[in-house]
């Protein structure tokens, strides 16, 4: 092989490197393919494009002219509009542009030989950097190699043809850089697959502790954080993903079982401890216009050691009957005060009465 030749690769590789506004070169940093059809995409020639004459800067300044100079030099049209390439065994008819100029037909395929020349400055970056799997690019190479051998463009053909088979020893060179960036990658992998399997393993071991606790408020809301947490972490294997969801899913089921038991059970308790005292507002009630004061008010005292004794029911039922049967309780106990205070009223009367009459068995 051609060591000037190669040499000329490898600096035509870095140029084009520094030359982005004229070739992109963002692919040469993607991750690593296993598809080859990746590896020499390129953006296609507008009709525009391959129909505007070259001047002098851009032709120059073009990925072909970085790497093999002027593609233009390597061309002539006559005067039927037939377009010649020129190689190194003569020239060849690659076509012809009809009722253009001779600079138009000439650009037209130049351009041609421009687009496969980037293609080929595009891999060797790729190989470069370590960005391409090897055998994707050596596929590359097969498919360029065919492409090139009857090409119908005007440019260097042998040159490019020199470059393209310059690309295997460039794969073996540099296989070292892909498995680097090989393994760099599959590093890199692995401590996100970690941080998100700890970030998992995190909710699920806090959704676990939760499972047992009663209060069922608190942590219904924060299950619910913890969900959305699960949902917005990092997918994992499929395999590893399935078993920590299922025990996410267990923990929060198993509360969810034991909070609807829980209501379950509290309604019926609440609708129980309702029964109850209403059927103690219904004794109060009978007692409310009762004048037998200290049997009534004993039962009263009764009344309220059952109404305690009953428990806490619904807070808004609780309250509805607590007012009836205080209201009740309120009408027994306010007459047999004012029953008490007529009756001392008249006890005093009685009192004066009888001190009086004292006074007059005395004078006698």
């Amino acid at each position: 092989m051609d060591t000037t030749s190669n040499d000329s690769l490898t600096s035509s590789t870095s140029e084009i490197t520094e030359n982005q506004n004229n070739l992109d070169f963002a692919q040469v940093n993607q991750p690593l393919v296993s598809n080859s059809e990746d590896i020499l995409t390129t953006t296609p020639l507008t009709s525009t494009q391959l129909t505007t004459t070259p001047s002098a800067s851009n032709v120059v300044s073009s990925p072909a002219a970085s790497l093999m100079g002027d593609p233009a030099k390597f061309g002539r049209v006559d005067d039927s509009g037939n377009v010649y390439v020129i190689t190194s065994t003569g020239e060849r008819l690659v076509g012809s542009y009809p009722e253009k100029s001779k600079e138009e037909a000439l650009a037209y395929f130049v351009r041609k030989f421009e687009q496969v020349a980037s293609e080929v400055v595009l891999l060797a970056a790729r190989i470069t950097s370590g960005a391409v799997v090897p055998t994707d690019a050596a596929e590359a190479v097969i498919r360029l190699r065919e492409q090139v051998r009857n090409f119908n463009g005007v440019g260097d053909i042998d040159t490019l043809a020199k470059s393209i088979e310059e690309l295997p020893a460039l794969i073996e060179n540099h296989r070292a850089a892909y498995e680097e960036r090989k393994q760099l990658e599959a590093a890199l992998r692995e401590a996100k697959k970690a941080a998100a399997m700890l970030e998992k393993e995190k909710i699920v071991a806090e959704a676990e502790s939760l499972a047992d606790s009663e209060s069922w408020k608190n942590t219904s809301a924060r299950l619910k954080e913890l969900l959305d947490a699960w949902k917005a972490a990092p997918r994992l294997d499929k395999e590893t993903d399935t078993t920590l969801w299922k025990r996410f899913a267990a923990s929060r089921n198993k509360f969810d079982k034991r909070r609807r038991i829980h209501f379950s059970q509290l309604v019926a308790k609440q609708s129980e401890v309702a029964n109850k005292k209403e059927e103690i507002v219904a004794k109060a009630k009978k007692l409310a216009n009762s004048t037998d004061w200290v049997k009534t008010a004993h039962a009263f005292k009764a009344l309220m050691d059952q109404w305690k004794a009953a428990g806490r029911g619904k807070q808004s039922a609780d309250t509805k009957l607590w007012e009836e049967f205080k209201g009740y309780q309120d009408t027994f106990f306010a007459a047999k005060n004012k029953d008490l205070e007529e009756r001392k009223v008249e006890m005093d009367e009685n009192l004066s009465k009888r001190e009086a009459m004292i006074l007059k068995f005395e004078a006698l």
